[in-house]
């Protein structure tokens, strides 16, 4: 994901596909708690429907 921060990949080796809620995917599927969602989606989630309807 090259839009992601260099930085994030030295938090963790996991190498996030996509986000849905409070949970990160890899490129195999396998789902994983986001422990470091920012103030962007901590109330909301990942691709809240009502958040993405409005962008």
């Amino acid at each position: 994901m090259a839009q992601l921060s260099p930085a994030l990949k030295q938090a963790t080796p996991v190498l996030a596909e996509r986000g849905e809620g409070v949970y990160l995917y890899d490129e195999a599927g396998r789902r994983h708690l986001d422990f470091t969602a920012g103030i962007g989606v901590t109330s909301t989630g990942h691709c809240h429907p009502r958040v993405v309807e409005a962008a």
